[in-house]
């Protein structure tokens, strides 16, 4: 199916790695410009974790190595940005919109994610990561959608946001990821008149390589058992099973589609979505 992608400019936030790396190639196999970003630069470049960490201990390639597999695909723009920086970001949309001429397509995807104490430096990383970074690429982008007659914003949810998935003591991570959902479908009943659609995408948990889900199977195997077991498939999502509903949702096939939350999750949670 031809998406309509042919041209578009994409901009997609956390694409060094996972989802956000899947994500921007497959923008970049229907035909589209993509400008990507992350916190480590990669290519031995300098970076401080900080208080949200490194993640897994074996990731350790950043946007220079992103841009470089891209680079096969499409042409791709790459910068490091710290996503818990509002101001950052802003200035990292209006960069690439810049750079691209434009912005048809928004994919935020950053997110500081879970497993941290119960502290409020947790909640406050979570706050400006998930939830500030979606807030200031929108609203950066929003210009650039006006000027273009259109638009597609589409943000990376979680279904630990509508189901409880407790992990640890932090509970931030859900409740942010909950106030993303609010907030985009408050934006897609406020801008839809102009053209610009908004929806979310909650994946249930992915395995990705060298992502949280791996680091699990090595340090809490039991934990990675049973969240594997409660998939009807008995396997945890594949980043491409969540890029390809994000590029559709982006797409003009998905043109009258607005304000939804999609979870994908091969059946993980188990309410009746009425």
């Amino acid at each position: 199916m031809d998406l309509g992608l042919e041209g578009k400019k994409v901009v997609i936030s956390a694409a060094t790695r996972g989802v956000g790396l899947v994500t921007a190639r497959t923008f970049l196999e229907e035909g589209a410009e993509v400008a990507i970003c992350g916190r480590r630069p990669g290519k031995g470049g300098k970076f401080t974790p900080g208080f949200q960490g490194e993640g897994h201990p074996l990731a350790q390639k950043g946007v220079a190595e992103a841009i470089e597999y891209l680079s096969e695909f499409g042409t791709a723009h790459g910068d490091v940005v710290d996503c818990a920086d509002s101001d950052a970001v802003s200035a990292w949309v209006e960069k690439a919109a810049n750079q691209m001429g434009g912005i048809d397509v928004v994919v935020s995807n950053a997110s500081a994610l879970g497993g941290r104490p119960n502290t409020r430096e947790s909640w406050e990383l979570s706050f400006n990561v998930d939830l500030m970074s979606s807030v200031a690429s929108f609203e950066a982008a929003l210009p650039w959608f006006r000027k273009a007659g259109g638009g597609a914003f589409v943000q990376t949810g979680s279904a630990a946001a509508i189901e409880d998935h407790p992990f640890g003591e932090n509970l931030s991570y859900a409740a942010m990821k909950a106030a993303l959902i609010n907030t985009v479908h408050q934006l897609a009943h406020r801008h839809m008149a102009e053209g610009i659609r908004c929806n979310t995408v909650c994946p249930g948990p992915t395995f990705i390589e060298d992502g949280s889900w791996d680091l699990l199977e090595d340090y809490m195997p039991d934990y990675y058992d049973h969240n594997k077991g409660r998939h009807p498939a008995g396997r945890f999502g594949k980043p491409e099973e969540i890029a390809n509903a994000i590029v559709f949702l982006a797409s003009e096939k998905a043109s009258w589609i607005m304000g939804e939350n999609l979870t994908v999750d091969g059946g993980y949670t188990t309410h009746v979505k009425y």
